[in-house]
């Protein structure tokens, strides 16, 4: 009898050792715990979703991008940190900056993990060169409703711009790197123009939560 309690109690240790570890909260930073709605996944046997297990995708067109690959134009490259604080701010009514998903709408569905909260959508074949070159007016129109460019006499004032936080899939997505060269070619400054290299890939690694579209 008594060997059978010490048998119990050694595996309600090891219960509650494993309750424990599984219920050991996951902070955004150290002593926060979310910021604007956005937080982590408190499960701490959580795995990354389903649609960024894949390692290996076809090379081009996804290939590693550059931390910096709008040399020589000083494009900030920013990380989750500086998304989140974005989405506070836009969150908080600050109309000067924007967060923008420029992948296709399909992957900000829940099947494909969904999308960063206060972001809009605005797929990158909208506004990249090819979009430019086909209907110009068309990506202007995007820049003057959702950027606050304003256009006069044939020219684009970036004067009151947004600064957009810009991002797609990850570092082997070139979405979002389009978007940002061709903001670039129309005289997009430089300073409003922020590159979240990690994407969703790193979003989903840190467990980060979502919304679907």
């Amino acid at each position: 009898m008594r060997l059978q309690k010490l048998v119990l109690t050694a595996a309600s240790v090891a219960f509650l050792a494993s309750t424990a570890v599984t219920a050991a909260p996951v902070g955004i930073v150290k002593g926060v715990m979310e910021i604007a709605g956005i937080s982590r996944n408190q499960d701490n046997n959580a795995t990354i979703h389903p649609a960024f297990a894949k390692t290996s995708r076809k090379c081009p067109p996804f290939c590693i991008q550059p931390t910096h690959p709008f040399a020589p134009a000083k494009v900030d490259t920013i990380s989750e940190l500086d998304m989140i604080h974005a989405a506070r701010d836009v969150a908080n009514g600050d109309r000067t900056k924007l967060l923008m998903d420029n992948r296709t709408p399909v992957w900000t569905t829940a099947k494909k993990g969904g999308t960063i909260k206060h972001s809009v959508n605005i797929p990158f074949n909208t506004i990249n060169s090819k979009a430019i070159a086909k209907d110009p007016t068309a990506v202007i129109d995007i820049l003057v409703k959702n950027f606050n460019v304003v256009e006069a006499d044939g020219f684009l004032d970036f004067s009151n711009a947004k600064t957009l936080f810009m991002f797609c899939n990850g570092a082997w997505c070139g979405q979002s790197p389009a978007g940002i060269r061709a903001l670039l070619q129309l005289g997009y400054p430089e300073h409003k123009l922020k590159y979240y290299r990690g994407g969703m890939n790193a979003w989903h690694q840190f467990g980060l939560s979502t919304v679907n579209k």
